[in-house]
């Protein structure tokens, strides 16, 4: 017995039939038998599946998660004081922008990168969450308008998705009043 996916069924092999002259009980043990072989069949190509669809992300140590907090937090860090380095004096600035580089050089010494994404194209695809959508008649196409958190990447694998607001190119004709 084998399964037979373009007929949508379960069928007899040809080589395989089972004579009349064999007693039902070797019968059941063989059906039993091929049907066994047929869940695991079954069973690995939906683990086959899974592995495909399924997102990755690593397993990684508890040291490493408290990195990964940490990037986002100098991301934030860094947003809040973009806001505020035009009221300090130029050599506090540049203070201020030495030590967070040096925090994300040891991030990235330690395989941690932080990807803020605002202003970049965006399209479906994106490893993103998407906390809002805004409408523009002013672009082309799709951009990423703000980046709520950034993503973070460990090894070349996303560890943490970063979330963000899109802009999108609105159909609709601006009505003038």
């Amino acid at each position: 017995m084998f399964f037979d996916s373009s007929n949508g069924g379960l069928m007899l092999d040809k080589e395989k039939e089972f004579s009349t002259s064999e007693n039902d009980g070797d019968l059941n043990n063989k059906i039993i038998k091929e049907l066994s072989e047929i869940r695991l069949q079954i069973s690995e190509t939906r683990k086959d599946i899974q592995s495909v669809i399924a997102p990755k992300f690593l397993n990684v140590s508890i040291q490493t998660k408290d990195l990964i907090e940490i990037a986002v937090e100098i991301w934030r860090m860094e947003q809040r004081l973009i806001k505020i380095m035009s009221t300090l004096p130029e050599n506090q600035q540049e203070l201020i922008n030495n030590s967070i580089q040096k925090l994300v050089r040891y991030l990235n010494k330690n395989d941690i990168e932080i990807v803020d994404h605002t202003n970049q194209k965006f399209n479906d695809g994106r490893n993103l969450d998407v906390l809002a959508v805004e409408k523009s008649h002013d672009i082309s196409e799709s951009i990423i308008k703000e980046t709520k958190e950034p993503t973070i990447i460990y090894k070349s694998q996303v560890v943490h998705k970063g979330k963000v607001i899109i802009l999108e190119k609105s159909e609709e004709e601006p009505t003038h009043e």
